[in-house]
């Protein structure tokens, strides 16, 4: 069974010849290991993550919401680039006027980007302050007919389509929930949704219209090419949802039913991340069509591993449960391995789960525990 073949296994429930896996870390740590295992020129990951994985024991790279993050593409922007200091953290948000601006954690020379700065519609008070189609106007900025390799682009579609170390993912700009809290700026955007409907459902309506105008477009070009959509929206804390099971059954459910119907029509899996705790809208994603729930956070209210598998085991395929928060950082390598242990009694050989880091992997985790973790996987 090669890794693509496991892959597809584990979402359809199918057999598998053992629990395929990911790996996931921000940037400064894959350095790290890459230096470990004295891979030459550590620092470009495009150029390396098939050498990687293969020495980690992994399946696949994954950026999260979608499985191969050196074959997701997306379509080619012709607008102009953030004006300093705001930057480009390549999640095309910039393109739709959300700023990002770069953060640091000078421990680690590490620069992260901090989504969401000085938000466009941070002044309006009423529906009335927003021109009508604002982002619709932008979408002709979009060359969905060139479609390229976000994190790889020397490897286009053509030179991997035939590959079985790669799914072809897109999925960009339908992050419905984040969009909105974005462009509003998210303490103002919850206020609205509980003294301001209007005006929220008109920031709402705006951003449901552009999204999935997005993903037509993107999809007509491309979306027999594609294999595998993935998106995010983090609704959810360590404790519960961020808003109520009412208002995401309202206004964002019937948008999530949509996007799926899109990608549906063109056969694609449909991979749904939301950190935190959502037992209170999970269940609905689930009967909407969503194909894996990433990320499977543990460390999260009532998201253990055991309930989990217990109230979603056998309906949904998994991708994360390794927890980035604690164990690997703090636990022992017999904790983690103690934990796959547990994950691999569970879920079996029947197909279900993709196991990963719940997140990137944090500079501050001791490699042993990272090497403890790939080794257990690949154990029989």
């Amino acid at each position: 069974m090669n890794k693509k073949e496991r892959v597809l296994a584990a979402i359809n429930f199918k057999g598998v010849d053992r629990i395929p896996t990911t790996f996931r870390s921000i940037g400064v740590f894959a350095v790290s290991l890459m230096k470990h295992f004295n891979i030459s020129d550590p620092a470009d990951l495009a150029k390396n993550y098939k050498i990687f994985l293969k020495k980690i024991g992994a399946d696949f790279w994954s950026s999260g919401s979608r499985i191969s993050s050196f074959a997701s593409f997306i379509p080619d922007f012709k607008g102009k680039p953030p004006v300093p200091p705001y930057i480009d953290d390549g999640s095309l948000l910039h393109a739709i006027g959300i700023n990002t601006k770069k953060g640091r954690i000078e421990k680690y020379d590490y620069d992260y980007p901090v989504l969401g700065a000085d938000p466009p519609l941070g002044k309006a008070d009423s529906p009335g302050d927003i021109k009508d189609g604002f982002l619709l106007s932008k979408l002709d900025l979009f060359d969905f007919k060139s479609m390229v390799n976000k994190k790889n682009k020397d490897k286009g579609y053509e030179e991997i389509k035939d590959s079985n170390d790669d799914f072809i993912c897109i999925g960009s700009l339908t992050n419905f929930f984040m969009i909105c809290s974005y462009l509003r700026g998210m303490d103002k955007f919850f206020m609205d949704l509980a003294f301001n409907k209007k005006l929220a459902e008109k920031i709402i309506d705006e951003v449901g219209e552009f999204c999935l105008e997005y993903n037509r477009r993107e999809l007509m070009e491309f979306g027999d090419k594609a294999e595998y959509y993935g998106t995010w929206d983090d609704f959810a804390g360590q404790d519960g949802l961020m808003v109520s099971p009412e208002i995401f059954n309202n206004y964002f459910l019937p948008l999530y039913k949509k996007l799926i119907e899109n990608n549906k029509k063109y056969d694609l899996i449909f991979n749904w991340h939301c950190c935190g705790s959502i037992h209170s809208i999970l269940p609905q994603m689930i009967d909407a069509g969503i194909d894996i729930f990433d990320v499977v956070q543990t460390s999260a209210k009532d998201m253990e591993i055991e309930n989990i598998y217990r109230l979603y085991g056998k309906d949904v395929c998994m991708h994360g449960g390794i927890d980035v928060q604690d164990l690997l950082i703090k636990g022992s390598t017999e904790d983690i391995e103690n934990e796959v242990k547990k994950i691999k009694e569970l879920w079996g050989n029947r197909g279900g789960m993709i196991l990963a880091p719940s997140h990137e992997i944090l500079p501050d985790t001791p490699i042993e525990n990272v090497l403890a973790l790939y080794e257990e996987i690949n154990k029989n």
